[in-house]
């Protein structure tokens, strides 16, 4: 019952609670239930506390669909959670490292592996509104998920165990003594206008709807200068429609709707759609400029699981009547950049912004990511505000600005400091107007997290074959 309590209290460091030390303070109870404890209590004790924590986190993936998938999702990421606490009964620097260790690799597991994985719920995200969030641009997610759980162990070692030599390592983290500063290398400014068309119902009937989100979205667009809320003289160098404000095939039934808008404009469109592609959908992300029709297609790559591709067909049928009504699209098989003016755009559809190495390689080339996402799927529930968590943990891993635009909201400008700029309301029909910097900073983040990665694994490698010795060859 504690464990599983000490994992709830660990999910409130993620939107929309979202007070980070939240989670180290869990980890450090999780460590000080399980230390002394058999293999058996530390194993179940570790599941109690990843359900704990999967079960409030991944609530919104019930809305519309039932208990059932949302049970199964919880279910399947906390046994990939759980085994972190086996290491709990180390001592000292062990247990600081191994504890640590093992959470950055489960949760590398976890973001790649079942169907393409699926990392929602990493420690490094928290990282975003903590005193330390620039260990994002060094080290990447993966450090910072090392820190966050660092963190907790030392709590537990300084203040459970009242280990006192403990204590300088907790105040040179919390000063962020060792973290460099960020690049902020800002090589110019560039004008959006960031539109959120809204749907006439949430619900997963959206795409019955589609020709009326189409409608919202041009009519809104067709008048961005009558927005209240739109700053004197402001002239946006380029507009953007969230992921499926198109649904119609913008490259065949709404092509002439949409040209004529943008030639209307006279400044391009990136434009969220559902296309075709070998007799199955494509999700897309469309550069349109005017007199020219598109320009550059970008197809989204990491399809999301049970939402765009259905795995385990006939299992998810039984398990859910809905399943059957997934269509299985088809993956993009490229990176492109849209070039806008002095602006070079990484697109990035919905939950790829959990792929550590489509971001990774894509921002090589980029000077600006734009974040195309449809939240209006999951109601009401934190999915925005947990998505927007992790983008503006993406804008400081990155160096990069983003822009994210979203059907329902939440539509934010942020900053390559993981700042929110500005945002609009959430359900309401509206335009975010905004200055983005384009940058071109080069941050450590992009070779050292995969470095991170590796010497976590490293660790734990090392640590199991000195167990393997001990156990198996005779001592001299």
């Amino acid at each position: 019952m504690f464990a599983f309590l000490y994992g709830v209290l660990a999910q409130m460091a993620f939107a929309p609670v979202d007070i980070w030390i939240f989670f180290p303070i869990a980890i450090a109870l999780i460590i000080r239930r399980t230390h002394n404890k058999k293999f058996r209590s530390r194993a179940l004790d570790g599941f109690a506390f990843a359900l704990g924590f999967t079960l409030p986190l991944l609530h919104w993936s019930s809305t519309y669909v039932g208990i059932w998938p949302w049970l199964i999702l919880s279910i399947g990421e906390a046994l990939l959670i759980a085994p972190f606490t086996l290491f709990a009964n180390q001592k000292g620097w062990k247990l600081l490292c191994t504890v640590s260790s093992s959470w950055v690799v489960l949760e590398w597991i976890r973001g790649n592996y079942p169907f393409g994985g699926f990392g929602w719920g990493r420690a490094g995200f928290i990282a975003v509104d903590s005193h330390f969030s620039e260990i994002l641009s060094f080290g990447g997610v993966p450090l910072a998920s090392f820190t966050v759980v660092f963190i907790g162990v030392l709590i537990y070692l300084a203040f459970i165990k009242f280990n006192f030599r403990y204590f300088p390592i907790l105040l040179i983290l919390f000063a962020n003594a060792f973290i460099p500063n960020a690049n902020s290398n800002i090589n110019s400014v560039f004008k959006v206008a960031a539109v959120q068309g809204s749907v006439p119902n949430l619900g997963l009937d959206f795409n019955s709807q589609r020709t009326a989100v189409l409608n919202n979205h041009l009519k809104l667009t067709e008048n961005w200068n009558t927005q209240a809320n739109r700053p004197p003289n402001f002239e946006p160098d380029l507009f953007i429609w969230p992921e499926n404000a198109s649904d119609v095939d913008p490259l065949t039934t709404a092509r002439k709707q949409i040209s004529k808008l943008v030639d209307f404009l006279g400044k391009p469109l990136i434009v969220g759609g559902v296309g075709n592609a070998n007799s199955r959908p494509t999700n897309l992300s469309i550069l349109w400029e005017p007199k020219s029709d598109p320009t550059d297609i970008y197809s989204k790559r990491h399809l999301a699981p049970f939402g765009e591709v259905m795995p385990l067909r006939s299992l998810a049928e039984f398990v859910s009547p809905l399943a059957k009504n997934v269509t299985d699209f088809q993956a993009g098989d490229r990176s492109v950049i849209f070039e806008v003016g002095q602006s070079k755009i990484l697109p990035v559809i919905c939950f790829e912004i959990l792929d550590d190495s489509l971001l990774r390689t894509g921002t090589k080339n980029a000077n600006l990511i734009v974040a195309q996402t449809n939240n209006a799927t999951f109601g009401k529930s934190a999915e925005s505000d947990q998505q927007l968590q992790i983008t503006r943990a993406r804008a400081i891993e990155s160096g990069r600005s983003i822009v994210i635009v979203s059907t329902v909201g939440n539509t934010a400008l942020i900053d390559q400091n993981g700042k929110v700029r500005s945002i609009l309301p959430k359900l309401n029909a509206g335009i975010l107007y905004g200055e983005v910097n384009l940058s071109n900073a080069k941050t450590s983040a992009n070779w050292l997290s995969v470095r991170v990665e590796q010497g976590c694994f490293a660790v734990l490698v090392i640590f199991l074959l000195s167990i393997l010795k001990r156990r198996y060859l005779p001592v001299p």
